[in-house]
């Protein structure tokens, strides 16, 4: 489970980068969020039709339509809608921070409401730890070396995340190939909506075709895949934290592709989030 969670923190770390690059091109955000659903949802059906699976995807989706349907709307609609906008706005590794912080707070609230149980002291330090963060990151009190939009853009993906890892655990939802490709069918269908509402854009270009291609093979179906393979074997809470480690990556890699530094605050801010991971490693009961 540990593993799976760390190569899906390394699928997402690339969606900043081909997002804003998308962005740069010229193209909307809720474009990118339908764009990267649509072909995700081709490519995985296409090959569940080559390898004869499609048959096993529609039972699946007749037994646990209502469950995916519902993880779907915060995994896929809440997190890529407001991540992608996000994006316009902010530094790749800012909205990476914030959005997984915010994820780091709900889970373990979710969590705790759904099992009627208090949080374990672990946990009280790592919400701590993310809030102190967050508020670091966002400068408050201070000069406030970030911007609104971006940051509530950013923070309302989190808590749809973090809902999404909650309900996943709790209605065991399952994984695989099949359950995947559902919940992206179902994410396409709700991310339909503001891009018809918006007007919908257009393709211009095969650098744009292939960015688009990048973003709907790596992070959301690798990234999904292995996030739900992750939720079968431990808490949708240590998933998450696990998953904190795609902040690092994605620092590389807003450095090497875009040229995009974090201040002294915000890194600050961002390694305390961190210590969320470490502080629910040393003391957590799950490994």
């Amino acid at each position: 489970g540990l593993i799976y969670a760390l190569i899906a923190a390394l699928c997402n770390a690339t969606i900043g980068i081909f997002s804003t690059k998308l962005l740069i091109s010229g193209i909307p955000p809720f474009a990118i969020a339908f764009y990267r659903c649509l072909i995700a949802f081709i490519l995985l059906t296409s090959y569940l039709v080559v390898s004869g699976n499609l048959l096993i995807w529609f039972r699946d989706l007749k037994a646990n339509g209502l469950k995916l349907a519902g993880c779907a709307f915060f995994g896929f609609f809440v997190l890529h809608f407001f991540e992608t906008n996000a994006y316009q706005y902010e530094k790749v590794p800012v909205v990476v921070f914030s959005l997984l912080g915010a994820a780091t707070i709900i889970t373990f609230i979710t969590t705790a409401i759904i099992n009627k149980k208090m949080l374990a002291l672990n946990q009280i330090f790592s919400c701590a730890a993310a809030v102190c963060g967050l508020g670091i990151l966002f400068d408050l009190g201070g000069r406030g070396n970030f911007t609104l939009t971006g940051s509530t853009f950013a923070l309302i993906a989190g808590c749809g995340y973090g809902i999404f890892l909650s309900l996943s655990s709790l209605l065991r939802i399952g994984s695989g190939l099949s359950v995947v490709n559902s919940l992206i069918a179902f994410g396409t269908v709700y991310l339909f909506i503001p891009f018809y509402y918006y007007g919908g854009g257009l393709i211009h270009s095969y650098q744009q075709l292939w960015l688009l291609i990048c973003l709907a093979f790596i992070p959301t179906i690798g990234g999904f895949w292995f996030t739900v393979r992750a939720l079968t074997m431990i808490g949708g809470e240590s998933v998450q934290l696990f998953e904190l480690s795609e902040p690092l990556i994605s620092i590389g890699f807003a450095f090497i592709f875009l040229q995009q530094i974090l201040s002294g605050s915000q890194l600050l801010g961002g390694l305390l989030i961190l210590c969320a991971i470490f502080i629910n490693m040393r003391f957590s009961k799950n490994y």
